[in-house]
């Protein structure tokens, strides 16, 4: 620490000291009387020069060896339990209604060769049956009306 850091702390605690004493002073009568029974307000200390450290040398002493932490002796692992895997469930089947698709893959495949061997004039009545069932994408097509539009689709053969 150098004087200047000494000197701003003294001024600090001064400054701390001097809002204190206006807060007690700003309390009512009886306050203040509580105050001054419990704390004993000195006058600010006038602030000196602290002298320069003499800087001496510190005598080298071999530190004591430390004597290492006793080890725990190590801990076994649990020992794995075997567990027969839970069955494998197979998915549900869907319900195609006599389709040759039962997934959205196999759906668009269908409409589009369909729609290539009706050709673009009765290919566009696809979208008709599509309306029929409720659906205006073929994207939206549930599996349960898979087996309805293929049968509309053949129909239009």
């Amino acid at each position: 620490m150098n004087d200047t850091t000494i000197q701003m702390i003294a001024q600090a605690v001064i400054a701390n000291t001097k809002v204190i004493q206006s807060l007690i002073e700003a309390l009512p009568h009886e306050a203040k009387n509580a105050v001054a029974e419990a704390v004993t307000v000195a006058a600010p200390l006038p602030v000196a020069p602290a002298p320069a450290p003499v800087v001496q040398a510190a005598p080298v002493v071999a530190a004591p060896l430390a004597q290492p932490a006793p080890v725990a002796a190590p801990v076994m692992p649990a020992p794995p339990s075997f567990v027969a895997p839970a069955p494998v469930t197979a998915p549900a089947p869907q319900v195609t209604g006599g389709a040759p698709f039962s997934d959205g893959k196999g759906l668009i495949d269908y409409v589009m060769s369909a729609y290539k061997a009706l050709g673009a004039a009765k290919g566009s009545n696809i979208q008709g049956v599509l309306v029929s069932l409720g659906y205006q994408n073929i994207n939206d097509v549930k599996p349960e009306h898979y087996g309805q539009l293929f049968a509309g689709i053949e129909a239009l053969k």
